[in-house]
């Protein structure tokens, strides 16, 4: 089973997702009862439609949640228009602690993925609270970027998504650091197919697309809410999914007493194992320009 702590627009969505690639049950969770109510059974009267026959319960009693394999925290304030997700640090980093504890108390055995943001810091956050394994802690981050990549790649050169690899790592945040040389399209290097100019353009989108997004409609949903499923899968069916996620590292990459966002095979126990690639002296200094920042705003989180 997964529960979802937060009912809102991506927590719902990430729901709705998780039900229709019949990945698993769902418990939704939030202040809001009614709320968490009128979703689950908005769906609910979907299931016939895409041919689902688990179940969706809305509820605001976090007792719900026990024997969870999986949980879910969406909750918290969201980005606005003009902020940076470091911003929104100090107001989330109390309501993380608060739902950690609630995890902890009703689904012990379960893995914490984040979605709040900053999701670096809100990993680190629930990380210390929950005493957990640090295998089974871990945040969405990078691997949305990864998508925004991907999409912009093929947009630049007119190909298939589908036929886009690519990787982001570092902070879910202006310092995020988009990997060139593993980009690649069916097996070529972007580096052989585009100029300076493009790639330039395409990380430049990558990295302030999600503010673009909320801009324009206040909010991101669709692209989270699908990055959401794409773990749970991962997780849940045991996939040991290749991709870029928050983790806590001690010693890897030469960082430690920090989450930020690296390659891991992510599989039935969280994350099953970290990747460390080889990475030339002007990206590994990128990474440590990013870790910098999550440790600068870990310090408002107390």
């Amino acid at each position: 089973m997964i529960s979802i702590i937060g009912a809102g627009k991506v927590g719902s969505a990430a729901a709705f997702n998780i039900l229709r690639y019949r990945i698993s049950d769902v418990v939704l969770v939030d202040i809001a009862e009614n709320l968490a109510h009128g979703e689950a059974l908005d769906m609910m009267q979907a299931a016939p439609a895409i041919e689902f026959d688990g179940t969706i319960k809305g509820t605001s009693n976090f007792s719900e949640i026990k024997d969870s394999e999986l949980v879910i925290v969406t909750a918290g304030h969201a980005r606005q228009h003009g902020m940076s997700r470091i911003d929104l640090t100090a107001k989330n980093a109390a309501i993380i602690r608060s739902i950690t504890k609630e995890i902890v108390k009703y689904a012990p055995k379960c893995k914490i993925m984040m979605v709040t943001n900053p999701v670096d810091v809100m990993t680190l956050v629930a990380y210390k609270e929950s005493k957990f394994e640090r295998n089974r802690v871990f945040g969405m981050g990078n691997i949305l970027d990864t998508l925004r990549f991907r999409s912009y790649i093929a947009r630049e050169l007119n190909v298939s998504r589908e036929d886009v690899r690519a990787l982001v790592i570092g902070e879910h945040g202006d310092s995020m650091v988009p990997l060139i040389n593993y980009a690649s399209v069916s097996g070529i290097p972007i580096t052989n197919l585009l100029s300076k100019q493009q790639i330039e353009k395409v990380v430049n989108l990558t990295r302030t697309s999600g503010a673009e997004v909320i801009r324009l409609k206040g909010s991101t949903v669709y692209a989270p809410a699908a990055t959401i499923a794409i773990m749970a899968d991962a997780v849940l069916r045991g996939r040991n999914r290749l991709m870029s996620v928050s983790t806590f590292l001690q010693g890897e990459y030469g960082l430690s007493d920090v989450s930020i966002g690296v390659p891991v095979i992510l599989g039935r126990n969280g994350v099953e194992k970290i990747i460390e690639l080889k990475l030339d002296s002007e990206t590994k200094e990128k990474l440590q320009q990013s870790a910098s920042l999550i440790k600068e705003a870990l310090k408002q989180a107390g």
